[in-house]
């Protein structure tokens, strides 16, 4: 159903935007978004893309063949109407717009988003559309958008994203990593869910060394030091108490320390970028190895988008409690 776009408190436009193409695991991403686009009180961008075929004229060009492409308008145009009915068996306040570009997925998805925007797609869809788990469209898009673009994997449990009860933070002390913990206590504010802070350490000896002064032990205060920075950042907002916040000290690789501790979560959040080497949360390394892992959704924030949904956050946050009521109600 058409509809304006809803703006923030502060002018910008505030949207979820979902990246389908009629396959399951697309109209998976497309319910996680719909549900948090009703507790984010934002409106729904259904992005469904479709490329030309070409045939080759007498003097060398390339044109597009004008049939195929009407065809193919109109099954994205079908998409976006099976999507709009999906959208309003489970909530049908929600403001949805659809729009049908003749451009590649990456671009077609990512191009609309602005600051305070989201980005959900699914791991894997129609080859040539959203196809391969982080390959092709979703590795593309998460290295693209300026925005937080959350992951939802393949058959995702009825109801996921409706309610939350636990998400699963990475620090590394990073600033990217710290934008992430921003984003990732604002969706727990916004969820009710808990937040559970993780910071991943690793002893860099296979053997106990027998010097003098044994290092281990001001390698690990190091970490717990860390950790406990990285929770300060987020400022009094901790001791108010609105989120219940633990946080875990893991000798372990960063993946592995988010993938135990993302078993049985709702959501598991890294920043798109870290400080390298063993400690990183960089796309391509954990953040690769997690979206891979995951059986829960996996949110991948870019601080500067966080840094805007955490502010928002504190317009929002008189509504939030009425919010998840109406949702609880809804069902």
């Amino acid at each position: 159903m058409p509809g304006t776009a809803g703006q923030d408190n502060d002018g910008m436009t505030m949207k979820i935007i979902v990246g389908i193409d009629g396959s399951e695991p697309s109209l998976d991403a497309l319910r996680w978004a719909a549900y948090e686009a009703r507790r984010r009180g934002a409106d729904l961008l259904l992005v469904s893309c479709y490329t030309a075929p070409a045939l080759g004229g007498i003097d060398g060009a390339i044109y597009p063949n004008s049939i195929d492409v009407e065809v193919l308008k109109a099954e994205s145009a079908a998409v976006i109407g099976q999507a709009t009915e999906i959208v309003a068996a489970i909530d049908p306040q929600l403001v949805v717009l659809g729009t049908t570009p003749m451009s590649s997925p990456v671009v077609g998805i990512t191009g609309p988003a602005v600051a305070g925007d989201e980005i959900v797609v699914g791991a894997t869809g129609h080859s040539g559309m959203l196809y391969g788990l982080i390959g092709s469209v979703t590795t593309g898009v998460t290295h693209r958008a300026h925005v937080p673009v959350i992951v939802v994997p393949f058959k995702s449990p009825a109801g996921a994203g409706n309610t939350m009860k636990k998400i699963v933070g990475g620090v590394d002390g990073s600033p990217e990593s710290l934008g992430a913990l921003e984003w990732a206590y604002d969706e727990a504010l916004a969820t009710g869910a808990e937040l559970m802070v993780v910071h991943a350490w690793i002893y860099p000896y296979t053997v106990s060394r027998n010097s003098m002064r044994e290092i281990r032990k001001p390698l690990e205060l190091e970490a717990v030091r860390e950790l406990q920075s990285s929770i300060d950042s987020l400022g009094k907002r901790v001791s108010d108490g609105e989120v219940v916040v633990h946080s875990t000290l893991c000798e372990n690789t960063p993946a592995e320390a988010l993938l135990q501790e993302g078993i049985g979560a709702d959501l598991i959040v890294v920043g798109s970028r870290g400080r390298g080497g063993l400690r990183s949360v960089l796309l391509g390394s954990v953040g690769r190895t997690v979206v891979y892992g995951a059986l829960c959704p996996v949110a991948v924030i870019r601080s500067a988008g966080a840094r805007h949904v955490h502010e928002q956050a504190r317009f929002r946050h008189e509504s939030s409690a009425s919010n998840l009521a109406a949702a609880a109600n809804m069902g």
